[in-house]
Parts: structure tokens; sequence; C-alpha cells
């Protein structure tokens, strides 16, 4: 196998899941509705591949290139040994070039670093723009007892209802919302709320933000940002209906309507609202699974085949850490 075909393999394999990814995704839309945790669990992963791709690459050319040394010759010479051990494509002769092979030895490490720094800036932002939130509301907001538990109600004429993370308030609702639906409704209102909080789905929207969002211009995770909020919302949504039903729910959510973006000033950036994409027809008359599967057997195939590409690149160089160079 020549070094072209490696690479043109490795591109091609990672190029295909970038750009035929989305298609497959929004196409399985039918099933993945049915299983809306495993969907978000299951792109989540996806979320994963940015770092997996680079470092298995940069893995793969350390093993293939051969660079000029920057090290002492004794540990060039044993890194060498090492490099080409833990070779996943032993027999094939390494190629001269004029980068050192140890930065792509590095280069992983430093990507992890860096986004281990990227992630803890963001959970700091993320953390004083939710206090900021719940200061608002502490200040803007009563307490009141509806269906067994303390809320908190805003005093505005728009009806909505959002959440945060509870030690940052939990469930929110305005006081038109409370008036203008009834029992059943309002029920559903809360339940849809309460599975957001008690689900952790504020803590899988700060993973999406972190690691997802950022590479939105690759559009395999332009497609999953978009689809995660989507199958959070179906996921609390089929809490709410085992509760309550599925009319109440789907009556509550046409009169909320869409967002109106007023209590944007009072929820905060990371509040998650049960106002958004259209899911009443998700709920009453959902599509047939029959279109979906072919999408799903298709990108499970090619996410097998990507892991299975990859993880032999990692698969040898942990079996030389563990057992020493041997040539």
């Amino acid at each position: 196998m020549s070094l072209l075909l490696i690479g043109a393999g490795a591109v091609a394999l990672f190029a295909l899941i970038s750009f035929i990814g989305p298609f497959l995704v929004r196409t399985a839309a039918p099933v993945l509705m049915r299983v809306p945790r495993l969907a978000v669990y299951g792109l989540l992963l996806v979320s994963l591949m940015w770092w997996v791709v680079v470092a298995a690459l940069s893995l793969m050319a350390a093993s293939l290139f051969k660079g000029p040394d920057v090290l002492p010759v004794p540990l060039a010479d044993v890194c060498q040994r090492c490099l080409i051990a833990a070779s996943p494509f032993p027999g094939l002769a390494q190629v001269d070039t004029l980068v050192p092979v140890v930065l792509f030895l590095i280069f992983p490490l430093v990507l992890s670093v860096v986004s281990i720094v990227w992630a803890l800036h963001q959970r700091t932002r993320r953390r004083r723009a939710n206090s900021a939130a719940a200061q608002r509301l502490r200040r803007d907001s009563a307490v009141a007892d509806i269906d067994g538990q303390s809320l908190h109600v805003l005093d505005q004429q728009t009806p909505f209802a959002f959440s945060l993370p509870q030690k940052y308030g939990g469930v929110i609702i305005s006081q038109a919302l409370r008036v203008s639906l009834d029992k059943n409704e309002l029920a559903a209102v809360l339940e849809h709320e309460r599975a957001h909080v008690e689900g952790g789905h504020h803590r899988i929207m700060a993973i999406v933000d972190t690691f997802v969002r950022p590479l939105n211009f690759v559009p395999l995770f332009a497609e999953v940002a978009a689809c995660v909020p989507l199958y959070l919302e179906i996921a609390a949504d089929d809490r709410a209906r085992r509760t309550t039903g599925t009319m109440p729910l789907a009556s509550a959510l046409l009169k909320i309507g869409q967002p109106s973006g007023k209590p944007g000033h009072l929820s905060g950036p990371y509040a998650l609202n049960i106002a958004g994409p259209d899911r009443i027809r998700q709920l009453v008359s959902p599509a047939s699974m029959a279109a979906g599967v072919p999408p799903v057997i298709a990108l499970a195939s090619v996410m097998a085949a990507f892991i299975a590409v990859f993880s032999s690149v990692f698969y040898s160089y942990a079996a030389v850490l563990t057992t020493g160079c041997s040539l």
C-alpha cells in the first residue's frame, strides 16, 4: 500500500463523513425522533471525531514520515525504533520530509490542552451568564406554588416558559402563561421544563456550545449543532406527554407559539425555551420510521468504518507503550 493511497483513503473517509453525514442525519430523523435521548448521545459522539481524526492522522504521519532530528542522537534513535514498531503499516518505507517527526507526536497533546483551556473558559463564561440571569430573576420574579412545586413567575404579558440549571432558578414561567393555559396544559409545560432540568439537558447544550458549534464550518458539525437542541425538546415532549397526554402538550405549544424574544433579557443566553421549532406534527402524527431506517444503517456503517480505520492507529501506539519497542 503506498503512502499516497493511505493519505487519500484517510482524507476521503473524513470528507465522506463530513459532507455526506448531514444528509444521513437529516434523512434518519423519522427513526431518531423515536429515540431522542439515544439520538442526542449518538450525535454527541460525533463531536469527538474532530480530535480523533486530527490525532490519528498526526500519529499516522509520525509513523510514515521521517524528518530531521531535533532530539539528542541516542533519544532520537530510540524514538525512531518505537515509531517503526508502532506503525500501523508495517513494512512501509518512511518518506523523508523537512518536518521534525516530534511535531506530529506532540500535536495531539497540544490540541488536547488547547481544548481543555477553551472548555474551562466557556464554563466560566456560562456560569457568569447564568448567575447574572439568576440575579435578575430573583429581582424581577415572584415565587409561587404551582403543581406542588415552588416556581419563579415573571409578571409579563407574553406567554412563555423556560428553564435554567436548578441552582440558577430551574423552571420559570410568565404570569400570562399561567392564566392562559388550563390545568392539564400547564402541567404538560411544567413537566416538559422539568425534563430539561432533571435530564441534564443544560449540560448537554454546554458540550454542544463548547465543542461542536466552534466547528460549524464543517457541515456535519453544523448539522449536529442544529439537531441536538431539537432532539432535547422532543425528549422533553416525550416525558410530558407520558404524564399528561399528547393533546394538552400540543394545545399548550399552539398557545405559546414561536419565541417572541421578549424574555431574552431575563432568561439569559443559555436557557432552554419550550417554544421553538414546530413539534406539534411530531406529537400528533409522527412520520413513518421506514424512510429513516436506510440512512441510520448507512450512518452507522460509515461511523463503524471510521472507527475501525482510525482505532488501529491508536491500538498500535498503545501496544508499543504497554509492551515496549520490539523490532
